[in-house]
């Protein structure tokens, strides 16, 4: 049974030595302790209970700041030994404390996440410098328990943000005691255009301005983004700006054998190819981007070719393949030479084009007429 604890909090203690005040609640917690250790096999609640309450008859009691650094030790070493449910309890009696000693209050919070979400999530003690040191030096699960803090500080938030992980900017949206800027939603724009589930939560955040709704439209599915057209009532106009937009995230360092054009490239290229803006300027200017993947969708848009084919037109010496193509879909002589050169020039182990290569790709397209190159096209090159 938990000490009386009442015997040791009134501000008149009389002729009690600290000996005489601090040893039997120490004593107590001891027999706590062994009672707990005794029934914990069967999980006896009455133990559990004692225990948990001679630690707060120690919280309690008026101590001396050397008996509060004792205490503190003390508590450490139980919870370390403690078996999980214990700690998780001491850890959720103890979180709401505004009292806790500066050591056991950072023990809990930097420990494992079983101790530390209760104290991350409800501790008035903790302050911006001891959180934002705990999301830089954990890892996810504690960065998410502190995202469900009560109104912390827009410094915070940012850097939670920075984390770029979808679980702890979820946390951040659901935090109705907290307003988020537009910096900070801004910030989380890269998951929006990733990942659905947070897409879908992240449009319908109060306070969301609608340049960011609109910023992320082509990234999201179709039932968002007319979602997204009837709350933020956006016009054609703006939606075609943002589509532009959407094209410059496109590019690629390089193209690799074995890349391929993503989802959202190819339903771009699909709606430019609605929209008859699939032109031979654009495609030199997407090339002179260095957006290959976005080439080869709108060049297999264009051709009817996989884009397995496409990729290899790309790299193939001597530029057979792509006179066809080019020629096939009205390319012009000029343009095709442009295609060509662009092509190799961003594609992985292919040698850079020589003069007696590009010649002989141009005698190459001269040779061909339309009809040549479309059932070339369509019956010679795989599809």
């Amino acid at each position: 049974m938990a000490y009386r604890e009442d015997h040791y909090l009134g501000a008149n203690i009389g002729a009690k030595s600290t000996m005489d005040r601090f040893d039997p609640l120490l004593v107590c917690l001891h027999d706590s302790v062994l009672n707990y250790k005794t029934h914990e096999d069967n999980t006896d609640a009455k133990s559990f209970e004692g225990l948990v309450n001679s630690v707060a008859a120690l919280l309690n009691a008026n101590l001396t700041p050397t008996e509060k650094i004792l205490t503190a030790d003390v508590l450490i070493s139980l919870v370390k030994q403690a078996e999980r449910d214990l700690r998780v309890s001491l850890s959720e009696r103890l979180a709401v404390r505004d009292d806790l000693p500066e050591t056991l209050l950072h023990h809990l919070a930097y420990g494992d996440i079983d101790i530390a979400e209760p104290v991350l999530k409800y501790s008035p003690l903790l302050n911006d410098h001891d959180l934002i040191y705990v999301v830089h030096s954990k890892g996810a699960e504690h960065w998410r328990a502190i995202a469900k803090r009560e109104h912390i500080s827009d410094k915070l938030i940012s850097v939670l943000v920075g984390k770029q992980d979808v679980a702890t900017s979820m946390g951040l949206l659901s935090n109705t005691t907290i307003d988020l800027t537009n910096d900070c939603l801004a910030g989380m724009l890269p998951l929006a255009t990733e990942h659905k589930d947070f897409s879908e939560a992240y449009v319908q955040y109060s306070t969301l301005p609608s340049e960011l709704a609109v910023s992320i439209y082509w990234h999201v599915s179709v039932a968002l983004r007319t979602s997204i057209a009837k709350k933020f009532k956006v016009n054609d106009d703006v939606l075609d700006k943002a589509l532009e937009d959407c094209v410059q995230d496109f590019t690629d360092t390089v193209l690799f054998v074995d890349s391929r054009p993503s989802s959202l490239m190819v339903e771009v290229s699909e709606c430019y190819a609605q929209k008859n803006k699939i032109s031979e300027k654009f495609m030199i200017d997407v090339l002179r981007r260095r957006q290959g993947r976005f080439f080869m969708a709108m060049f297999a848009k264009q051709t009817g070719l996989s884009h397995t084919v496409v990729s290899e037109v790309m790299r193939q010496k001597g530029g057979q393949g792509m006179a066809v193509a080019c020629r096939a879909i009205n390319i012009s002589k000029e343009g095709f030479i442009s295609l060509f050169l662009l092509a190799r020039a961003i594609s992985t182990a292919v040698d850079p084009v020589v003069g007696a290569e590009l010649k002989m790709a141009i005698r190459y397209y001269d040779g061909l007429t339309h009809k040549m190159a479309n059932d070339i096209l369509t019956n010679s090159i795989a599809k």
